[in-house]
């Protein structure tokens, strides 16, 4: 699946001309990614949240059925690009 990225700033979403509104993904930049971003997220999503939150840094967590899927520091370097390709495969938007 294919995504666009508008502005890395902040968390974006697919385009809705390629997919119906529910297959929009909210996604995050390939790199690092800040708190506004995985809050955004874990917002969107009812199996992402934000956990081992040490203030400057944090840890964003994808799980299914309880066990965990994957996992990612904010400031690794390709955090985003890593953690995106389990958000499309795995992620439960929110109703």
């Amino acid at each position: 699946m294919h995504t666009h990225n508008v502005n890395s700033k902040t968390a974006t979403t697919t385009p809705p001309e390629r997919w119906g509104a529910k297959d929009q993904h909210v996604l995050l930049p390939a790199g690092e990614f800040t708190r506004q971003q995985a809050e955004a997220v874990a917002a969107a999503y009812s199996n992402i949240a934000i956990e081992d939150d040490q203030g400057t840094h944090f840890r964003l967590v994808l799980r299914v059925f309880g066990q965990m899927i994957w996992r990612v520091w904010n400031f690794q370097p390709d955090a985003g690009a890593d953690f995106n390709k389990f958000i499309v495969s795995n992620g439960v938007r929110k109703q």
